[in-house]
């Protein structure tokens, strides 16, 4: 295989930045734009194509767009909405990167007879001379590591992917963005999931199943009923505001029960559990989880990883038992486990355990 690689550019410095670095390296640098807009959504939008093609012309590399918006509806939006019609937060990256970044556009590059798929993520990467399987690691700047999205790829995903702007702080990439003469050095960066527009979360759910959410209770833990709301959508594990609730004291989302739309509330110190059952582990760093481990546990992107032990509990099951118990721990969020900056896995939150 050549030494050709296809950038995954997006329109955005991080990407552009990593296409300008492996064209120095001397690589033949291709870079493809993708188009997975859903119906009312923004994401892949006709200016980030343009700025990622301005970009390419900069470089004097070719730019193509391939459309994955099929696959994106199926594997990404369907998911979305069907986990919050469960009472669930998903991780709409933690799913596509595995299945449409590292899936259907990394055959895509083979098919190009490409060697690498660049991405512009924060994480590292090397290989385990001891066991030869590749390693993922966090990226140097704590504040935008990136690896907790990639805890889903595989083996085979990680062979074909380099991370180049994974060891510079983000400030670093923006003047190296500058002093390449991209066009794109001070564009900003959405904090936004990407598909989902202007109008909010409840309204594209809505509009993505053709009908609002149906309203129901807000209880407390001991099914004393304090009010209602108007759908199970509004709200997450650990939110205080909002809830257009009065109790005489701060309340918080405790449990959200999509079977029987019921939110359930109480006060702050119900939020904190030291144990949570996790399904569907995906092991990077070892080959399966065999006896306890000691690991540090990431359960949302935000979250600082706590001391915990894990240990399977089934044949698709894991157990997380934390050092000190972790506040608003969140059914359908990824739990990454890591040793120092390395990730041993990952696996889908399903329930705290009492």
């Amino acid at each position: 295989m050549s030494d050709r690689v296809i950038v995954a550019m997006s329109g955005g410095v991080d990407s552009s930045v990593a296409a300008a670095m492996m064209k120095k390296k001397g690589y033949e640098v291709i870079g493809l734009t993708m188009q997975l807009g859903s119906r009312n959504g923004r994401c892949c939008s006709e200016q980030d194509i343009l700025d990622a093609r301005r970009v390419a012309d900069a470089l004097s590399i070719p730019h193509y767009t391939v459309s994955y918006k099929k696959a994106f509806q199926n594997d990404v939006i369907d998911y979305f909405v069907k986990e919050y019609i469960r009472g669930r937060t998903p991780n709409p990256c933690a799913v596509c990167n595995p299945k449409i970044k590292f899936g259907v556009l990394l055959n895509k590059v083979r098919s190009m007879g490409a060697r690498y798929l660049v991405t512009g993520h924060y994480a590292n990467m090397k290989r385990d001379p001891g066991t030869g399987r590749w390693l993922l690691k966090r990226g140097r700047e704590r504040g935008k590591d990136q690896s907790y999205f990639l805890g889903r790829l595989s083996q085979d995903q990680l062979a074909h992917a380099l991370f180049p702007v994974g060891n510079y702080p983000k400030d670093k990439i923006r003047i190296l963005a500058e002093h390449m003469g991209l066009p794109v050095a001070r564009k900003t960066e959405s904090q936004e999931i990407c598909f989902v527009p202007e109008s909010g979360v409840a309204r594209f759910i809505e509009n993505e199943r053709g009908e609002p959410f149906r309203p129901g209770k807000i209880i407390q833990s001991d099914g004393k009923k304090l009010g209602e709301h108007q759908g199970i959508i509004g709200y997450t594990i650990g939110q205080r505001k909002g809830l257009g609730i009065s109790a005489g004291r701060p309340i918080y989302v405790t449990h959200i029960d999509g079977r029987n739309h019921t939110i359930t509330v109480g006060d702050n110190h119900e939020l904190y559990h030291d144990r949570l059952i996790a399904s569907e582990p995906n092991w990077i760093a070892v080959p399966e989880l065999v006896d306890k481990m000691e690991v540090r546990t990431r359960i949302r992107y935000k979250h600082r990883p706590a001391l915990s032990t894990i240990e399977m509990i089934g044949k698709n099951r894991i157990c997380v038992h934390f050092r000190t118990p972790q506040r608003a721990i969140t059914p359908g969020q990824l739990a990454v486990f890591y040793q120092k900056d390395i990730v041993i896995g990952s696996a889908w939150i399903e329930h705290i355990e009492r």
